[in-house]
């Protein structure tokens, strides 16, 4: 959006030098929406003022706002041309910016000092306007006089800054493949014990499947050893006299009915009964 916003300014100062260069960095410091300068740093005719006495100024002046805070301001004011209330306000942005990327908790004691607000309510509606104009996202604390950060929208680099964070990125990377190493060794552990936990499983099952045929074997040996018949039903079926049932041991086919001892000796009984009436 800011680079966007500064586009028409870049257009007039590659048209132009001298005084008209310099009304074009007094115009695009001034300006809503543009808070970058870098570009226009880059062009020769901008350049050239840094070294023309009588625009010199207003280089030192586009360099403090891509830059600079208020206090470099405040520390030399005749360094700079003189500002209008639209500079100090985008100044106190900017200032507000550079705070911002430092710390994600901002005190509005120090917010106060920085900004050279005078009271709680022009420091807040300072901060609301940075926030509506797309410079930060936070949370204003008013009870307990503090500002939380979310994000920031970043500011122009100075060239000696660019060392700075080249070691910062070098590191984030250094970083970010140990991190990746460290994944790769816990996916590599997590597919181990997936594979011994099937091992495991499928060892299970075979010993469990052996169990099976070891218990019909011991089974059918039981049934021979006490005389059952020897037909090929025989060593397969398991008679429970008390409950009169029958157990497929060999297909495991549901149990049937049959009469119990009790019942079979009951009907013996009654037979002889009837035969001696009839004697």
């Amino acid at each position: 959006m800011a680079e966007h916003s500064l586009e028409p300014f870049l257009i007039l100062a590659r048209g132009t030098k001298g005084a008209g260069a310099a009304k074009v960095i007094l115009d695009a410091t001034a300006a809503p929406g543009v808070y970058t300068f870098g570009e226009l740093l880059d062009v020769p005719s901008i350049k050239d003022l840094q070294t023309d006495l009588t625009h010199a100024k207003s280089y030192r002046l586009l360099q403090l706002f891509a830059y600079g805070t208020l206090a470099d301001y405040t520390a030399s004011p005749d360094a700079f041309p003189s500002l209008s209330l639209a500079h100090v306000t985008k100044l106190k942005h900017l200032t507000l910016l550079s705070l911002a990327l430092q710390t994600r908790a901002l005190p509005y004691s120090e917010l106060t000092q920085a900004l050279g607000t005078a009271s709680t309510p022009e420091l807040e509606a300072l901060i609301i306007d940075a926030i509506y104009a797309g410079l930060l996202t936070g949370k204003i604390h008013h009870y307990e006089q503090v500002l939380h950060v979310d994000s920031v929208t970043g500011r122009d680099l100075r060239p000696s800054d660019l060392g700075v964070v080249k070691g910062g990125l070098e590191m984030w990377c250094r970083n970010t493949q140990s991190l990746l190493a460290a994944l790769d060794e816990q996916i590599a552990a997590a597919r181990k014990r997936a594979e011994d936990d099937r091992e495991r499983d499928k060892l299970f099952h075979n010993s469990l499947d052996m169990a099976y045929v070891d218990v019909r074997k011991d089974s059918a040996r039981r049934f021979k050893a006490v005389g059952r018949p020897q037909d090929e039903r025989a060593d397969a079926i398991d008679v429970d006299d008390d409950y009169g049932t029958v157990t497929n041991m060999v297909t495991d086919e549901p149990p049937r009915l049959v009469r119990s001892v009790g019942q079979r000796s009951a009907d013996g009984l009654d037979e002889r009964a009837k035969k001696r009436a009839k004697d």
